[in-house]
């Protein structure tokens, strides 16, 4: 435990290592008139954030923490893929519904919002944080659990736990977590970040997607508001159907887990 609250620590240092003097310089330009108030705050928390994600993903594979490379998106068979697809898809439909009976404040929601509409947040959100996330919470944190002997359901649980609490908005925490599972499973069983990876990315994406076109009032609407009990029922036994369906099919045929076997560390930064 004590690697990923380091890593966490990184995690969060280099967000605050950006945060502060991108925010400076928006607010001086901001009072200066060469740049608006609101869109600078906005572009300067989507910089900080795309740069932290750029230093920490250095952090991890410079210092030995995960190897990746873009060879890696050819470990994985593509059949895994392809099953991984409708896995994750299903698993996001099923927790966004169940969320949807959560009524959790979203402290974020106006700088997501926000920062779906500039590149820059896009970048950060749909590319990097897929990227690093993957990276850190199923590559560094449950892969070196798992290399520690810990039994595969709680190295899971540990990096999905974490992976929902750094998230911090109240909102996002619950799906985080769960979605967590999914990732963290998909990792386990396949020796590879790669499914999560994709996942994470379709995710994020959608999200930008919708933030980027609905107005917050759709977005804050309720599935069964929109189309309806009847219509919001099957879509959940469609999706829980599966989401189950196909975790089924990959535990029975997917090769078996690979082995975990403890590396030493050359680095330890």
């Amino acid at each position: 435990m004590s690697r990923a609250l380091k890593l966490v620590l990184y995690f969060f240092g280099y967000q605050l290592l950006f945060t502060i003097p991108t925010a400076l310089l928006s607010t001086t330009l901001a009072h200066t008139g060469v740049i608006d108030a609101e869109t600078g705050g906005t572009y300067a928390t989507a910089i900080a954030l795309l740069m932290a994600d750029i230093l920490m993903m250095w952090h991890l594979l410079h210092f030995g923490y995960v190897k990746f490379s873009m060879k890696s998106f050819g470990e994985v068979p593509s059949k895994t893929i392809w099953l991984s697809i409708p896995f994750i898809l299903g698993a996001m439909v099923t927790i966004n519904l169940c969320s949807e009976f959560i009524d959790l404040p979203n402290f974020m929601e106006d700088t997501f919002f926000d920062m779906s509409r500039n590149l820059f947040g896009i970048l950060s959100v749909a590319i990097m944080a897929p990227l690093v996330e993957e990276l850190l919470f199923r590559g560094a944190i449950e892969g070196h659990l798992l290399k520690q002997g810990k039994r595969p359901a709680s190295a899971i649980l540990i990096s999905a736990l974490i992976f929902g609490i750094i998230h911090i908005n109240p909102a996002q925490v619950p799906f985080a977590f769960a979605i967590g599972l999914v990732f963290g499973w998909l990792y386990y069983r396949t020796g590879s970040v790669v499914p999560g990876i994709i996942g994470h990315f379709i995710n994020n994406s959608i999200a930008c997607i919708q933030m980027a076109t609905l107005s917050k009032e759709e977005l804050n609407t309720k599935t069964v508001d929109m189309i309806g009990e009847t219509a919001t029922c099957l879509l959940f036994a469609a999706s829980f159907l599966i989401m189950i369906g196909t975790f089924l099919y990959m535990k029975k045929h997917l090769p078996e887990a690979p082995e975990y076997k403890e590396e030493e560390e050359s680095l330890t930064i």
